[in-house]
């Protein structure tokens, strides 16, 4: 009776490629879910995440090599190889869309409309690092700028088309279609103020659920017949927001004149 062919070494290779792609991947919703239910914080999930990164560089390692020196040991090698190459390459393009994305706009966190008078917030609470970090000190073009002056220089390179924008509406009215808008956004509303021109609401995003808050204020325009509304978002977590909260004036602003047109 013939004996049974022992598999080939490279088979035990291709396992750990695969075991490394696919378990980077793992990895990483692990992090940004657990954060995102507060089983751990939004800096250890954030940890987790670059862990990850580094092991599934070392599975697309590992994956080319594999592939190189045992593509033709058979099928099956070939075949987990291939899956755990394009679990980290799917991975890690995930990954550096999001460093490019980073890039690409300033190292800030607070965004708003009006930036010689950003909306202020008075049930929700302003983080106290807020202007603490803001990049450039020290640095030669910036030279005798305090935070808050880098702050508005770098916003207003990057998000010059943030301004105030007016609707036909008397305060109530707008202040009332500003939370109808905040709502159908799935924003949480922590204040409606009508009397006050005012709304302020958080809004989730990312599995890792970040909190970003959001003020608008709402003051009346010439005559009382129309009203200037001012929006400022400020995420509660990290130095850079990754533009996510200038997408988020952007759209609000846009569904609220929508809006308003059709009201």
């Amino acid at each position: 009776m013939q004996a049974m062919e022992k598999p080939h070494g490279s088979i035990w290779l291709a396992r750990l490629c695969l075991l490394l792609g696919a378990g980077s991947v793992v990895m990483a919703l692990v992090g940004a879910i657990g954060a995102g239910q507060d089983w751990w914080g939004k800096l250890e999930g954030l940890s987790v995440v670059m862990a990850a990164v580094v092991v599934a560089l070392v599975a697309l390692l590992f994956s080319l090599i594999v592939l190189l020196l045992y593509r033709k040991k058979g099928t099956a090698i070939r075949n987990m190889t291939l899956i755990g190459l394009v679990c980290s390459l799917g991975f890690l393009g995930v990954i550096g869309y999001w460093v490019n994305v980073g890039r690409s706009v300033p190292q800030i966190h607070d965004i708003t409309t009006n930036l010689d008078n950003p909306p202020e917030f008075r049930v929700l609470k302003l983080r106290p690092d807020d202007f603490a970090d803001v990049p450039g000190r020290g640095e030669a073009k910036y030279a005798g700028m305090d935070a808050m002056e880098r702050w508005k220089l770098l916003h207003g390179a990057a998000y010059g088309d943030l301004r105030t924008v007016t609707v036909a509406l008397p305060v109530d009215k707008a202040v009332a279609l500003a939370e109808q808008v905040a709502r159908k956004r799935g924003w949480e509303i922590a204040a409606v103020r009508p009397d006050e021109g005012r709304l302020e609401a958080v809004d989730t995003v990312s599995l890792f659920r970040f909190k970003d808050d959001i003020v608008v204020r709402v003051q009346p325009g010439p005559g009382g017949l129309t009203s200037q509304i001012d929006v400022r978002s400020v995420s509660r977590v990290g130095r850079s927001d990754l533009g996510v909260n200038a997408k988020r004036i952007r759209g609000f602003l846009k569904d609220l004149k929508a809006a308003a047109l059709k009201g």
